[in-house]
């Protein structure tokens, strides 16, 4: 009788999730209808042929314009929904216990881990669209020089604490060699947004990395038992974290800003993808005590993901800001002619 009564409760919370999340998309389509709608540039008179041909050419255009990153958007969410049908993921008899507690508080996620790897997928989405569209010259992009290069610091140290061990290695649906593989693939174009800066402040950059490691081995986890390895995993987390504050810099200083499909696209996933980690380190990273290794390193993890979202965040609150405000003015100069 218990555990046909788990399996309703679980079925029950399962159905509510799935509810939820369907009422989520149905208000994302309303909200993306609307938005299509006010950049097509349709007036009251909607109703009018005219005006309707008007708008189905102009959100054709806006939608061909938006078409690459639509693509690649909905590849990256159609293979991890396929990835997620798939159900388990094999574990050890004595894992059996612990691994269906974890399924009970993660029904449709099946794992907390299944929010890094989505993580991982969504930032080469972002990435591709960006070394694609923006070229690589990074004077009107936030997302290069710096922050691509503290980024690429980041990837690097994730690529080398997976080489040290498995043990960091995610797991769920969407884990093992999936988020290993986006990792790798980003380098090259990391490399190639960075390239400036690595050729112009190269010293300046392994200061920062230095200081950044000397941060990390005073706060870290101990669930490796090596404190050098155990050491990587903050200070990608701490990498991650200063690139999202030159990205916040770049995207203030950076005068005028391109309407460039990509730049806006970046501006809408990475406080999306960044979320993703805030949550996970907030609700599936508790406290531990025998997991210290030294320091604050579950304090470091939290505030900093959520630090770092922040920043996200704010650039992207700035950025569509300007771009409303750059609308509104060329309205009103219409109007008034």
């Amino acid at each position: 009788m218990d555990s046909f009564a788990e399996t309703d409760a679980l079925a029950s919370s399962s159905f509510a999730l799935s509810a939820e999340t369907l009422m989520c998309v149905a208000v994302a389509m309303v909200v993306l209808r609307l938005e299509l709608q006010r950049r097509a540039g349709t007036g009251p008179d909607i109703g009018s042929r005219r005006d309707a041909g008007n708008y189905a050419q102009n959100a054709k255009r806006l939608l061909k314009e938006c078409a690459p990153e639509a693509a690649s958007l909905m590849a990256c969410l159609t293979l991890a929904a396929a990835l997620r049908a798939r159900g388990d993921v094999s574990h050890q008899p004595s894992d059996a216990e612990a691994w269906s507690q974890i399924k009970a508080q993660w029904p449709l996620l099946l794992t907390a881990d299944t929010l890094l790897s989505l993580q991982a997928m969504l930032r080469l989405v972002v990435l591709l669209s960006n070394v694609l569209r923006a070229g690589t010259s990074g004077n009107s992009v936030p997302l290069s020089e710096e922050a691509s290069a503290l980024w690429l610091g980041a990837n690097t140290a994730r690529l080398m604490l997976l080489c040290c061990t498995t043990t960091y290695m995610l797991d769920g649906p969407l884990g093992g060699m999936l988020p290993a593989a986006c990792e790798i693939a980003v380098i090259p174009i990391l490399l190639a947004l960075s390239r400036g800066t690595l050729r112009r402040a190269a010293v300046s950059l392994v200061m920062v990395v230095a200081i950044a490691a000397c941060f990390a081995s005073r706060n870290h986890l101990a669930l490796v038992g090596n404190p050098i390895t155990d050491a990587l995993f903050t200070l990608a987390h701490t990498l991650d974290l200063l690139a999202g504050f030159i990205y916040l810099v770049r995207t203030v200083l950076i005068e005028r800003r391109t309407q460039d499909v990509s730049v806006g696209f970046t501006h809408l996933l990475m406080p999306i993808q960044q979320g993703l980690s805030a949550y996970y380190f907030w609700q599936a990273f508790s406290f531990v005590p025998e997991l210290v290794g030294a320091g604050l390193p579950f304090e470091v993890l939290q505030i900093g993901n959520t630090v770092c979202f922040g920043a996200y965040f704010a650039a992207s609150a700035l950025y569509f800001a300007e771009c409303y405000d750059a609308s509104a003015a060329q309205r009103n100069s219409l109007t008034a002619f």
